[in-house]
């Protein structure tokens, strides 16, 4: 009998696959970890704060070398995304050093990641960023709904596929498809975001029938809650759409979610009538979501017994090899972020920008205003808590004074617009005052009318805080004593110059408002997305935070005041309800 190699090949592979399919184990135990949301959380550094990070991938690496060593080859280590912004290590490696190797692809092989799915901040860096990470990484990055539209196949791969002590696991990775609705359209110009829903309708069958897993799990970077902003389980490109994937398609055994920052371990029941477990491991390396999985062999398939948990990082210590590893990579950013770029004559405060105008957010209209030549800047309260101290102002500041990588974009709007985008800012903003005992506020509340509160973030806003607005160059009063839509009045440009409602100025904004998020431009103004984008004059290709480094350069010595464009009224309800404020954090 003669076989030329190629026959004698294909012999040898069917022989091990019969083998291996023979020889696969009656029980097994593995176990799944993952993080989500680190937000450069990578080094055991703050570098905003100047101090050694509380909880970090030092913390992780310790945890997880135990949990090898225990389980020797039955230790699953995964992502959910949102790991290119957030720390200036993050930022040095995204925009300054372009060369070395990206820092989150050294610490998350170091770590032994062997998975990721991609959020929308590692979108948010734009495609050369996320293109060069994705090569630099020695494990699959995943996300099968992010659709490049030059081939029509996923950007990043859909899948991938593991063999964890015989049980072979398929982990289908997705994004949530709201990216539209923060990012401009030039950072993911050759990327189309699906449905959650319609994807995994896609892939679960296409994975059952080629792969034949015997677990599937679904790294969704998205967040619990499908209800959010009013909608429910059949919202199309829901912007929490992992839950609804997972209760429409049948498939998944566990679902690891990220995005909203918050914590959940639970089970659900999807529409065939089997139990799903979901997983949420809030952010920064603070918790480790752990899914412990017992199999045993029924037949042809496996009974999974599945035991989600949440374990704390913060009592564990950092890996000792970890920190020597990098630690001239946290010399080297201490060094970059501490180089002045100018000097503060007083502290800085941004906790002023929550209740009315503030000398922290002028800055920041003054550098908008500056870098676009524009008639009026519209800002967001970006940081809440910062201080910047007077004396030596550094880039540490700045990552502390604007801690996105939002671009700066210019729209044509007309005043009447202007006090419409204005008027839906403040509407949710503040409470509608009607003595100086009400809160200055607009809180959530339950169905009796009482305030919900977090048990971990307080009393939860009508709209989260960088969804708050103000703006600089024109002169202009908020009565919140008057209801909704009839709050804000313009009384002039900021040099005396009459407001013309009909007239057409150039507005600085940034890029997650210009390009719908917070709802302004769509719910407030009731514009269209095409009309939105009709209107922007022009976009940078540079962040914020290097406009208002360049501000600082160029003036030197800022001088801490007020540009006094705006106030609230009555002033006598404001300062009691600012009092309100303070004494409702105490509570």
């Amino acid at each position: 009998m003669n076989f030329n190699l190629k026959t004698i090949f294909s012999i040898i592979i069917s022989s091990v696959l019969f083998f291996s399919c023979k020889t696969k184990p009656e029980e097994a135990e593995i176990t799944i970890l993952y993080t989500t949301d680190l937000h450069g959380a990578v080094l055991p550094y703050d570098f905003n704060k100047d101090k050694e990070a509380s909880t970090s991938l030092a913390n992780v690496m310790t945890y997880v070398k135990g949990e090898r060593e225990n389980n020797k080859d039955g230790i699953l280590l995964l992502d959910a995304g949102d790991f290119l912004q957030g720390q200036p290590s993050i930022y040095y490696s995204n925009f300054e050093d372009t060369i070395t190797e990206h820092l989150q692809s050294r610490v998350m092989e170091y770590v032994g990641y062997e998975g990721a799915t991609v959020g929308n901040h590692d979108i948010e860096p734009g495609e050369e960023v996320y293109s060069r990470v994705q090569k630099d990484f020695d494990f699959p990055w995943i996300a099968a709904n992010a659709i490049d539209t030059r081939t029509g196949k996923p950007f990043f791969k859909p899948y991938a596929i593991y063999d964890k002590k015989g049980i072979k696991i398929a982990v289908l990775g997705m994004i949530t498809p709201n990216i539209h609705a923060w990012l401009p359209k030039y950072l993911w110009a050759n990327i189309e975001f699906e449905d959650m829903v319609d994807s995994a309708k896609k892939w679960i069958p296409y994975i059952k029938e080629n792969e034949k897993p015997d677990l599937i799990i679904g790294l969704f970077h998205s967040g619990g809650d499908y209800t959010v902003d009013g909608n429910d389980i059949d919202t199309y490109k829901n912007e929490n759409g992992g839950i609804p994937a997972a209760m429409k398609v049948d498939g998944f055994d566990l679902v690891l979610l990220g995005h909203d920052h918050q914590e959940q371990s639970s089970v659900i029941i999807n529409e065939a009538g089997n139990k799903v477990v979901v997983l949420d491991a809030r952010t920064g390396a603070r918790l480790v979501g752990r899914a412990d999985i017992k199999l045993k062999r029924n037949g042809k398939v496996y009974d999974k017994e599945i035991s989600p948990s949440l374990i704390d990082m913060k009592d564990v210590m950092p890996d000792k090899g970890f920190v020597e590893y990098f630690q001239k990579d946290v010399d080297l950013i201490n060094n970059y972020v501490d180089a002045q770029i100018g000097y503060l004559t007083d502290t800085l405060r941004s906790e002023p920008a929550l209740y009315g105008p503030s000398e922290f957010m002028d800055l920041i209209h003054n550098a908008q205003l500056s870098a676009t030549g524009a008639d009026i800047s519209f800002a967001g309260v970006l940081s809440t808590d910062a201080v910047i101290p007077t004396g030596k102002l550094s880039m540490r500041n700045l990552f502390t004074l604007y801690k996105y990588e939002n671009l700066l974009y210019t729209m044509s709007l007309t005043g009447q617009e202007i006090k419409d985008f204005l008027e839906f800012g403040y509407g949710r903003q503040y409470n509608t005052m009607k003595s100086s005992n009400d809160l200055l506020l607009n809180y959530k509340k339950d169905e009796n009318g009482d305030l919900i509160k977090n048990p971990r973030f307080g009393y939860t806003g009508v709209t989260p805080s960088f969804n708050y607005t103000s703006a600089g160059g024109i002169k202009y009063t908020v009565d919140v004593s008057k209801p909704v839509g009839e709050r804000v009045t313009v009384i002039s440009m900021s040099d005396g110059t009459p407001f013309d409602y009909s007239k057409r100025y150039v507005v600085a904004v940034n890029s997650y408002q210009a390009s719908g998020g917070g709802g302004f431009f769509f719910e407030g103004l009731g514009f269209s997305k095409e009309e939105t984008d009709a209107r922007v004059i022009d976009a940078s290709t540079k962040d914020v935070r290097k406009y208002i480094a360049e501000y600082i350069s160029k003036t030197d010595t800022i001088k801490v005041e007020s540009r006094r464009d705006w106030k609230v009224i009555p002033e006598s309800y404001f300062t009691a309800g600012v009092r309100n404020e303070k004494m409702l954090k105490t509570k």
